[in-house]
């Protein structure tokens, strides 16, 4: 037992990286897994290292090493690789074992352990003497300095929020825990030193002020336990009276004897404070502050009478008096392979594993080329090309077009391109398969939706289930975060996945809409083109002759010719469209990034290599798209221009056809059927194929969130039950002392005890 505390070490679940590291650059990368099987063994036996981690100094260089290695690997692979990590905390009350795949969570235990085992080592020295003193206040001011660099640092990389007992607030506490301690160490030198006793009064001031920092942080933070908030605000009373007493000590010399009875007094009341603690924390705190306390007693007895007898001093009122000043002589101290583990000597902590693999980033790089590459392709090329197709076919459709002349030019029979229309439906399925494409498209949102709907249903139990123990058990003894702030960022993701797929749901309906329009018209272009024809009404002909017919023939041909136009156009279109699938299909980046990549490394062999790195060679490299963008535009301007031409062509043609025929025919009104029912038939395929990509692509962060849901609740669930076993009924606090010390790590099989 001591009068100061220790940091218990966290416990991680032994666990071999081979097969998941393996498996992911296999998956990931394209160099083969052999080539890093030296790496992955060292980082095994790295890691071994540190899960059997124990109370000496070599554990500390265990601990760097490992942290070193994973922060040279998160320059080479995802925070996110599929490894589970497995922590259990010692500070609650409920050891709840967290398990993530993150390499930063990781990465975050071993710094929060390497803050633990300082504070042990600190705990461990000989603090009787000047040299124990100054090594304990060192290790508390590092490990003070590594829960800091945890919070600012390490933390915000975290995919998911942390623990309560590796959260910000429960940093802060350990951060002000260790100074205090570290300054606490001070002051007693201070004392041994025999030091003037204004200094003294300073430095315990300043101690005190450090206790009181971390208990208000104390109780901002789920994770402290009880005894550590007693045992933080009996130091920080504890210490304001030693403050009190050496600035008494003060006075008496400078013959102050007043203001020496009312410093005594405030060192008295500030004893009464620290007591009312004291029955809830360790024997050593309790016998500091009684001795202190029986010391008081006797200086004030002495000055009183003194005073009383011999001087008659005023005695003025704390509030007359100056503050005490304070004097700090610790701050947080990050250790150098810490703060620059990327710089770290390769003969202390072995070359960086996985040199050789390209780092993620350049993966990343290479798919952000993809993405944007894609981007333009889609939705600055091809988008736009299809938009204006549709908009020229609607223009045709409205004007009756190309039903009335090809019902002119061909009165008996289907027109060749009709024909080819219609073997381009039977070739892709017809009406069968675009049944078949609603019904599989339909089966995934109701899928997704069925996923949706559990992870709801997941989270609304978890919620009630909180509910009904914060209402039976009270807001006052049930601690822990409600439902909606512990899972806020679930919920959030949760409230954007649902209105994703109800906006998928509305397209869906539309295209089923359309199905449900066009199906006469789909079914009869999937038959046979003897079928078709035979239901194809026939032309009445006509043998007139004379000035009528002559002018209808001279339009026919002029509304031909820009027919043919618009055939060209489309031509063109298509073509246009498949050049650049094949330029993209063939822009692989891949090599130009790897030489990026080994320019950069060379350059700077430790630095971390940012995929924002790569931004000018792919802007560059995507001006190779700059002349189909170009086409883009000129298209738009020439269409207008053609949609005028054959407009006015067409008003001509029907102003000659109207004098020789009453209206339209019903061969007119077949072919142009044939003709809408083509192009609607492939505008619903094309988004029945990409209902079915969004519904394939969507199921991936579904499940993922479904799976961390899943998690979430039974981590709760776990925690429930821990608390209710703590706290049902609610224990007073007992005096316990600080944690055991490092070597007597809590382990699952053993329970929890508070004896």
């Amino acid at each position: 037992m001591s009068n100061i505390l220790a940091i218990s070490l966290r416990k991680t679940d032994e666990l071999s990286l081979k097969a998941p590291i393996e498996s992911y650059i296999e998956r990931s990368y394209d160099q083969h897994p052999a080539m890093f099987k030296a790496d992955i063994t060292q980082l095994d036996q790295i890691r071994h290292a540190v899960v059997v981690c124990e109370l000496r100094q070599s554990s500390v260089e265990h601990l760097l090493r490992y942290f070193a290695q994973l922060t040279f690997m998160a320059v080479k692979f995802p925070s996110d690789i599929k490894v589970g990590f497995t922590w259990y905390g010692t500070l609650s009350y409920a050891t709840v074992p967290v398990t993530r795949s993150d390499l930063q969570f990781e990465r975050a235990n071993v710094l929060y352990n390497l803050g633990a085992l300082h504070s042990a080592l600190g705990l461990e020295q000989n603090r009787a003497n000047a040299d124990g003193l100054k090594r304990a206040a060192l290790h508390f001011q590092i490990a003070a300095g590594c829960f800091a660099y945890l919070k600012a640092n390490v933390l915000v990389e975290l995919h998911d929020t942390p623990p309560d007992d590796l959260s910000a607030a429960t940093m802060d506490v350990l951060v002000r825990l260790m100074l205090a301690q570290a300054q606490e160490c001070f002051w007693q030198k201070a004392v041994l030193d025999v030091l003037k006793n204004s200094t003294i009064a300073r430095l315990a001031n300043q101690v005190s002020e450090y206790y009181a920092q971390a208990s208000e942080a104390a109780l901002r933070a789920p994770a402290i336990r009880s005894e550590w908030l007693y045992h933080l605000s009996c130091k920080k009373h504890h210490f304001e009276a030693a403050a009190q007493y050496r600035a008494s000590a003060d006075c008496l010399a400078g013959h102050k004897y007043g203001q020496e009875l009312a410093r005594l007094q405030a060192a008295l009341d500030a004893c009464v404070l620290a007591l009312a603690d004291a029955k809830h924390v360790a024997k050593p705190v309790k016998d500091d502050l009684l001795g202190l306390q029986t010391r008081l007693k006797s200086d004030f007895a002495r000055a009183e009478k003194d005073n009383d007898m011999i001087y008659l001093a005023h005695v003025p009122a704390l509030s007359e008096l100056a503050p005490l000043k304070s004097a700090s002589t610790v701050s947080p101290v990050v250790p150098v392979e810490v703060e620059h583990a990327m710089d770290a000597s390769h003969d202390k902590y072995a070359p960086p594993l996985f040199s050789k693999l390209v780092p993620f980033a350049a993966h990343i790089a290479a798919s952000i080329y993809v993405d944007r590459r894609d981007t333009i392709v889609n939705n600055m090329i091809i988008a736009p090309l299809d938009g204006l197709t549709v908009q020229l076919h609607d223009f045709l459709t409205r004007l009756g077009l190309p039903g009335s002349l090809q019902a002119l030019e061909r009165p008996v029979g289907l027109p060749p391109s009709v024909v080819d229309q219609i073997e381009q439906v039977r070739a892709s399925g017809g009406y069968n398969a675009m049944q078949a494409s609603v019904a599989d498209v339909r089966e995934l949102a109701g899928i997704g939706q069925a996923v949706y709907d559990a992870v709801v249903d997941l989270l609304d139990t978890e919620r009630r289930e909180d509910d009904d123990m914060r209402a039976r058990v009270g807001t006052d003894r049930w601690r822990r975060l409600p439902s909606a702030e512990a899972a806020a960022q679930l919920y959030e993701r949760l409230r954007a996945l649902g209105g994703v797929i109800r906006q998928a749901g509305e397209s869906d309906e539309i295209v089923r809409a359309k199905f449900r329009e066009y199906d006469s018209t789909f079914r009869l272009l999937s038959a046979d083109v003897s079928e078709i024809e035979r239901q194809l009404p026939a032309a009445d002909v006509s043998t007139s002759t004379g000035p009528d017919h002559d002018m209808l023939e001279t339009r026919t041909a002029e509304l031909s010719e820009k027919m043919s136009d618009v055939s060209k156009v489309e031509y063109r279109r298509r073509k246009l469209v498949e050049d650049v699938k094949e330029l993209a299909r063939t822009d692989d980046v891949t090599e130009l990034v790897l030489q990026e990549t080994a320019r950069l490394e060379r350059a700077d062999p430790f630095g971390k290599i940012e995929p924002t790195q790569f931004e000018k060679l792919f802007t560059d490299r995507l001006r190779k798209y700059d002349d189909a963008k170009q086409a883009v535009e000129r298209e738009h301007d020439e269409q207008t221009t053609l949609m005028t031409e054959v407009e006015l062509a067409s008003n001509d043609f029907q102003a000659a056809l109207a004098r020789t025929r009453t209206g339209p025919t019903a061969r007119e009104q077949a072919l142009q059927g044939l003709q809408d029912g083509y192009f609607k038939y492939q505008q619903l395929m094309a988004n029945l194929d990409e209902g079915r990509k969004f519904y394939n692509e969507l199921m991936g962060p579904l499940t993922k969130l479904q799976d961390e849901c899943t998690d979430f609740v039974y981590s709760r669930r776990v925690e429930a039950h821990d608390q209710q076993r703590t706290d049902s009924p609610l224990p007073a606090p007992r005096a316990q002392g600080p944690p055991a010390r490092v070597l007597d790590v809590w382990t699952p099989e053993r329970g929890i005890r508070f004896d």
